[in-house]
């Protein structure tokens, strides 16, 4: 199986919005996006897929890194979030994001390896949107879940 073929579990918390379609954005706004991952092939092809489909995308290694570049882009509407990073875990970060009374309302949909039910439970106790088990279901399947997040919420205000 190559890389591109790895998939990933869902555990919903609320009915996802309608399909987004092929591309976007239809409402002539640009959205942002911010993905933590630590894994440089899967973040590359989620970028690649995500800035094809005319979303901004901003990355991060690391747990560290996110906080810093989420407070130096406040247009960030989603979060996509793996749990194993190094230097700051992605529970701490989404402890963090949700204690935050500018950021606690962004959207974050974790995005990890832990399959456990234990690791769900916690994730969605922290405030998670969603929490996909990579393994389980296609990443085409999550940046389709990411669209219809992203639509569902306002652009950015100027």
């Amino acid at each position: 199986m190559s890389d591109t073929d790895e998939t990933l579990t869902s555990t919903p918390v609320a009915p996802a919005a309608p399909s987004a379609g092929p591309s976007m954005p239809e409402d002539g706004v640009t959205h942002t996006i911010l993905i933590v991952e630590d894994d440089k092939v899967l973040q590359e092809l989620y970028i690649d897929r995500f800035t094809a489909a005319g979303l901004n995308v901003i990355q991060a290694f690391d747990g560290l890194q996110a906080l810093d570049r989420l407070d130096a882009n406040p247009d960030v509407q989603l979060i996509l979030l793996d749990l194993m990073l190094p230097k700051l875990s992605g529970y701490d970060v989404l402890s963090q994001v949700k204690k935050n009374a500018d950021k606690r309302d962004i959207p974050v949909i974790i995005v990890s390896a832990l399959a456990d039910v234990d690791d769900q439970a916690r994730g969605m106790q922290l405030g998670a949107a969603e929490y996909i088990t990579k393994g389980e279901v296609l990443p085409g399947v999550v940046i389709d879940k990411i669209k219809q997040y992203v639509l569902s919420v306002p652009g950015p205000t100027e």
